[in-house]
């Protein structure tokens, strides 16, 4: 049984700086850690977070810029750092800092990995084999800042080791979050990278201007090409239809909070991507996944179109049309 009383967060962010208000609020004493000096300096200087509406940081959480002070008798590790980043920080950082010592660790974090295909968890303990059993992936529909408002929310949390993900998810669970277990790690993982794509997607309806009938109709076709794309990779086609897939691909697709379908909206209403990106702010995590999970349906010789259209679109810098194209709707002109 473990006894988890500091818990680690990597990534002061939105959705990092929730996780750790929320255990804080627990009762655990949490090392809130991020590299962003200027993101560090005011949330010490001002005791809240800039982008988190009437956010006070709780007094159990100690931020730091020391991934050495951070991770100093922890417990527990949540990695809530960008995705492209996770393999250097695991190898550079936490690595020596670890020397082998087993910590649990859940990973936030979405996204597949470009070349490798591989899940975050998997880079994880790639870069920390010490770890591999003890990685847990924590993946739903949650905005962070609906959670911060202490909206109900569920989450999943999957891995291999049941006693593990059991205990783990009593750490992490109570109002408003309920952390649901689950077996079938990659296949949720691969869920909450996928769905960033179909997010996209969504956006672009949104931006070309072709309503809810549309969007319904894209979101119906991507989930069929999620669950192929995820089954072809070692998922279970049931999770396609879990808290981890449909319902975090409902969620990002439809709400206009989502950072994934603003950036498609402003791609479709003809913005180039760096344009989008710059009008957005903040990271929309889709935009690493989109090439890993094109190349994946090539690999593996996949019927993807609404993918591939979203590949062209963000990647291609092909006019926003082709993804209606891509629907069947081929003579919708070329806005």
């Amino acid at each position: 049984m473990l006894n988890i009383r500091k818990v680690t967060v990597l990534g002061a962010g939105i959705w990092g700086s929730v996780i750790a208000q929320h255990l804080a609020k627990k009762g655990l004493a949490v090392s809130l850690w991020e590299y962003n000096e200027t993101l560090l300096n005011a949330l010490k200087t001002m005791g809240r977070h800039p982008n988190i509406p009437n956010f006070k940081i709780h007094d159990n959480i100690r931020l730091t810029g020391n991934v050495a002070e951070a991770v100093a008798d922890t417990d527990l590790i949540i990695f809530v750092i960008s995705s492209k980043a996770i393999r250097n920080f695991c190898r550079t950082q936490l690595k020596p800092l670890l020397n082998g010592r087993v910590v649990p660790v859940v990973s936030a974090s979405k996204g597949i990995e470009d070349n490798s295909f591989k899940t975050i968890c998997e880079v994880i303990e790639e870069e920390l084999p010490h770890l591999t059993g003890h990685v847990l992936a924590f993946s739903g529909p949650s905005f962070a800042l609906e959670v911060a408002q202490d909206v109900p929310t569920k989450i999943m949390l999957a891995g291999q080791n049941d006693e593990l993900v059991q205990e783990i998810a009593q750490v992490i669970s109570g109002d408003p979050i309920i952390v649901v277990p689950a077996k079938d790690r990659r296949g949720v993982e691969y869920g909450g990278g996928i769905k960033n794509v179909l997010a996209i997607g969504c956006g672009v309806i949104d931006g070309i201007g072709d309503g809810a009938n549309a969007k319904a109709a894209l979101i119906t076709q991507a989930l069929q090409e999620m669950r192929d794309l995820l089954v072809s990779q070692g998922g279970e086609a049931a999770t396609v239809y879990s808290l981890a897939g449909f319902g975090d691909a409902i969620l990002t697709g439809m709400s206009a909070i989502s950072r994934n379908r603003r950036l498609g909206e402003k791609l479709g209403a003809g913005l180039s991507l760096e344009e989008a990106k710059k009008e957005v702010g903040t990271i929309a995590e889709g935009v690493n996944s989109v090439q890993s999970v094109y190349d994946i349906a090539r690999k593996n010789h996949l019927n993807t179109p609404i993918i591939d259209a979203v590949w062209q679109i963000v990647c291609q810098g092909q006019k926003p049309c082709v993804l209606l194209h891509a629907m069947g709707f081929i003579n919708r002109g070329n806005k």
